[in-house]
């Protein structure tokens, strides 16, 4: 959080919806412009630190949608979408990329069947990043792109609302909002199986994170008991982000066991790697438990909960 916005809200008696929302708005969209040169020179976590912006930007317009012009949310909420569906493939297969082929380094490089699955892995993750970036490229060098970097720079000054929503007092207005957020996380989090299907498990990742950019955004406003509950949150979505990206390699390793002609040898490593990748879901799942009860706990919800409204 920039110093600057603690100050400009603690220096107010009674902060406003309004300057709550504008200083999170501006954090995000000086990330967002700062990321755009280094993506176009192709400079590492360009892709990963831009998406964020893009999707703390959006997290925002969903959450406190209720106090926001509804047409102005969504249109920009679309527009980066957009944008985030073309770039979200680049990052994607540099962590896949960088998780599968250090496993194999790790087998060694004595075996005929390590060394053809990192050849057959580097090759398909690298024509597929390079796909990926191309699509980038394009995409930023295209009129659409422009304007929703132009929108993205001004919105802290041009965020629409309903007459007189932005000059609401924050305290009473915000941390609603944050908590109807957290709630579905509890849904989701209700609904996985330890035994089943990747994509819940996903699905509960993406709600969290939403809850989480949430809490950041009223940092300002609460202070510790808004980070403390922000810094749970993220304990949460870091080790879902750890399932996920082992649901995500072990897909791309079965695509590349699906080669035509693919050797024995080969099959057999790439089999390792894939069981590699359920252990890692399966280790994930199980500390679940512990660390929901953590996050849950009362009183880091206590900011927000309704009996303290």
């Amino acid at each position: 959080m920039d110093p600057a916005g603690w100050r400009q809200v603690r220096a107010s008696m009674d902060p406003t919806v309004g300057e709550v929302l504008r200083i999170y708005l501006a954090e995000q969209s000086n990330a967002f412009l700062a990321q755009l040169p280094r993506l176009r020179q192709d400079k590492p976590e360009a892709a990963h630190k831009l998406r964020v912006a893009c999707r703390r930007t959006r997290s925002l317009l969903r959450t406190f949608r209720p106090v926001l012009d509804k047409a102005w949310a969504d249109g920009l909420s679309a527009q980066i979408s957009a944008l985030t569906d073309v770039i979200a493939p680049e990052r994607d297969i540099e962590v896949v990329r960088e998780r599968l082929l250090g496993a194999l380094e790790r087998y060694g490089t004595d075996d005929p069947g390590v060394l053809r699955a990192h050849t057959l892995l580097d090759r398909m993750l690298g024509r597929e990043y390079a796909t990926a970036h191309d699509a980038t490229l394009a995409t930023l060098a295209g009129p659409g792109f422009h304007a929703l970097a132009d929108r993205i720079a001004l919105a802290p000054q041009t965020v629409a609302s309903p007459e007189g929503a932005l000059g609401q007092p924050a305290e009473r207005v915000l941390p609603p909002l944050v908590r109807a957020e957290f709630a579905h996380v509890v849904r989701r989090a209700s609904s996985v199986d330890p035994q089943g299907e990747d994509e819940p498990w996903h699905k509960l990742r993406i709600s969290a994170k939403r809850a989480r950019y949430a809490a950041e955004v009223c940092v300002p406003l609460i202070g510790i008991p808004a980070e403390a509950f922000a810094a749970q949150l993220t304990r949460l979505t870091d080790e879902l982000g750890q399932q996920q990206d082992a649901a995500v390699a072990g897909e791309v390793v079965l695509r590349a066991a699906q080669s035509p002609r693919i050797a024995t040898s080969t099959g057999f490593v790439l089999g390792r790697l894939l069981g590699e990748c359920r252990a890692e879901i399966a280790r994930s799942r199980r500390t679940f438990p512990e660390l929901w009860t953590s996050t849950t706990a009362p009183s880091y919800r206590a900011w927000f909960a309704e009996e303290v409204r």
